[in-house]
């Protein structure tokens, strides 16, 4: 069930990322990052506000919290990271060369977790047999670039993009395991919006003129994202507690690709061939690690 939804989530993400990027350009990266952890932190507690409410109405009141290790709250403080990275990878670099870097970052960062049973996962260890798969994924961030030539410092940030992305799903997704995925959303916005409005308040902004510019934008701007990121973010946790990294990883991203694929063509009327192939290759790769990774559990039956 959670194979079948990753794509649906990657989905949701290439909305999400459409949309922010929307307000990104009319308020400034800085405020849309402020506007959407303010907007996530409002719908996360509404929502565990509601949820309380019904748990007490039906006799079933939410738990306490259990003490986490102190690490496991800062899965909002990397996808600042995450965020700010990938502004700067997607001016400077070619999109489809920063997505294709982001991916590839992202695919060795959850091989590597899934190698070492990183944050308590279950161990997944690389084998020769695994190979063809993981190989045949890469290939297909490769096919979806189109110019390798480029600011080396920039690309080296797109490769950290990926790699913030897959820290902050795998910390989310353990705290979320150890103490619920609310929880650990609600947390997740409050660290990220703790570094935000400190990095914001070091550059000394015009607090009225930000306001301004955000209520010019419209509520569906402001909190459409927010919205959307509030979907993404419970939605990980779940997948990444249930699946390896790295299989989470490809799936989701075969649904950003796919629907990127759609969203250009309906929107611009530009379709991309080399997009299209990439993602083919890259869902491949997957079903091949797949059926590998089948047939050794089949074969380990009595």
């Amino acid at each position: 069930m959670y194979g079948i939804a990753a794509p649906f989530i990657g989905v949701l993400i290439t909305m999400m990322n459409g949309v922010n990027s929307r307000l990104s350009s009319s308020v400034g990266a800085l405020t849309a990052a402020l506007t959407i952890h303010v907007a996530g932190i409002v719908i996360i507690h509404g929502i565990l506000a509601a949820r309380t409410a019904y748990g007490r109405a039906a006799g079933r009141p939410l738990g306490k919290a259990s003490r986490l290790p102190f690490y496991l709250y800062l899965g909002g403080v990397v996808g600042v990271g995450t965020v700010f990275s990938c502004n700067y990878s997607y001016t400077v670099l070619d999109a489809s060369l920063a997505v294709a870097l982001g991916l590839i970052g992202q695919t060795v960062f959850s091989i590597l977790a899934d190698a070492t049973g990183f944050l308590g996962r279950e161990r997944r260890p690389v084998s020769v047999r695994r190979l063809p798969g993981m190989a045949l994924a890469v290939i297909g961030a490769i096919v979806i670039a189109r110019n390798w030539r480029s600011d080396g410092v920039a690309m080296l940030i797109a490769l950290g993009s990926g790699l913030c992305t897959g820290l902050n799903a795998l910390l989310n997704a353990e705290h979320g395991r150890r103490n619920g995925t609310l929880r650990s959303a609600r947390w997740n916005y409050i660290s990220g919006l703790t570094v935000t409005l400190i990095i914001v308040a070091a550059t000394g902004p015009d607090w009225r003129s930000a306001a301004a510019t955000v209520a010019e934008a419209g509520p569906f701007l402001a909190a459409g994202g927010a919205s959307l990121g509030v979907m993404v973010v419970l939605s990980m946790n779940l997948v990444f507690a249930r699946l390896s990294a790295f299989r989470a990883t490809l799936l989701l991203f075969s649904g950003q690709a796919l629907s990127g694929v759609v969203m250009d063509a309906v929107v611009s009327g530009a379709f991309d061939p080399r997009k299209l192939v990439g993602t083919i290759v890259v869902v491949a790769g997957l079903a091949l690690d797949g059926a590998i990774g089948t047939g050794r559990k089949t074969a380990a039956k009595p």
